[in-house]
């Protein structure tokens, strides 16, 4: 009786369970993907948002206030000597100072005489403040969106 050299191929029990999610976890993983959802809807609103601004925009048409004559309380009167995009350039007595447009009429820094400009710069502001706020909404629910899909990935990386 000796010994048998016969290869004989050994079972292995792979003792390893698999973790399985807790329900702590899955509840966490549902709220992540729905706030994902949510963010996602958010940034369809404000393009939405930002394409009805367009139209505005479009229809309020474009001034230019290229030799405006405007009033500044420390400065005094001036006229609009250039327009470069949304800067101006206004002489006064003595200095030529730079401002931004729409914002320096529409909030009183420069003066105007004709309501209708004022009114004009005024709507005008009223739409790029909506524009800047709504950009950055939409900026903001990226990164909340990146945010929960990193935590996402953490919870599902536990039970691989």
């Amino acid at each position: 009786m000796g010994l048998s050299m016969d290869n004989e191929e050994v079972e292995v029990k792979n003792t390893e369970k698999k973790k399985t999610p807790t329900k702590k976890t899955k509840e966490m993983l549902e709220e992540n993907a729905n706030k994902i959802e949510e963010l996602k809807q958010e940034q369809v609103d404000l393009a939405a948002a930002l394409s009805e601004l367009d139209k505005e925009e479009k229809d309020l048409g474009e001034k230019s206030a290229l030799k405006l004559k405007v009033t500044h309380k420390k400065y005094g009167e001036g006229q609009v000597v250039t327009q470069d995009g949304k800067y101006i350039e206004v002489k006064f007595a003595d200095v030529v100072k730079k401002f931004v447009l729409p914002g320096c009429i529409a909030d009183k820094f420069l003066e105007v005489d004709d309501e209708a400009v004022y009114n004009y710069y005024v709507k005008s502001n009223e739409i790029h403040k909506k524009r800047m706020n709504s950009e950055l909404r939409i900026k903001s629910a990226t990164f909340a969106i990146q945010r929960h899909e990193d935590a996402i990935e953490k919870l599902n990386a536990k039970y691989k």
